[in-house]
């Protein structure tokens, strides 16, 4: 058994809430040596979300994990995330009238500014199988305990499992 990562960032969409949006890296980065995008969580006192949807990979065996890569001015404080998902079989629904598993992480501030942080979220495995449509939003949970005082960069999104 392997463990592999595939990328979910590219197929991410922000929210109707105006709180999420793609800018380049450049806007808040000191040295601006790598033109990129980014997704920014801006820091509010609500739930705001960036949906995704990708095919669970056709060599899946078992796991996953939904892992957050980002970044922030703040030095202090915690960010709550949270994964709200669905997986499925592509001849079911892809309507679905509720969330299959919401999963969260609470994970602390680099003590640096924009030293780049990695929060995990561990779903119950039964949930996906090869080749499903797994679709979903991953937030910023501002309603609940996070208390970073700044916005969030999301660099990457990864889907991680087992062949």
């Amino acid at each position: 058994m392997a463990t592999k990562r595939t990328s979910i960032f590219g197929g991410l969409v922000p929210d109707t809430s105006g709180n999420v949006w793609f800018e380049p890296a450049a806007i808040t980065q000191t040295n601006d040596r790598y033109q990129q995008m980014v997704l920014r969580f801006k820091d509010t006192a609500t739930k705001i979300s960036a949906g995704f949807r990708f095919a669970v990979p056709d060599d899946y065996a078992a796991g996953g994990v939904f892992e957050v890569i980002w970044t922030t001015t703040a030095t202090s404080g915690n960010a709550v995330w949270n994964a709200d998902y669905s997986s499925a079989a592509k001849t079911a629904s892809l309507d679905p009238s509720a969330d299959e598993e919401s999963v969260n992480v609470t994970t602390a501030a680099p003590g640096t500014s924009q030293t780049g942080v990695a929060s995990r979220m561990t779903p119950t495995v039964t949930n996906f199988a090869a080749n499903d449509v797994c679709q979903g939003n991953i937030s910023r949970n501002g309603a609940g305990s996070d208390t970073i005082a700044a916005d969030l960069c999301v660099y990457d999104v990864i889907f991680e499992y087992t062949t």
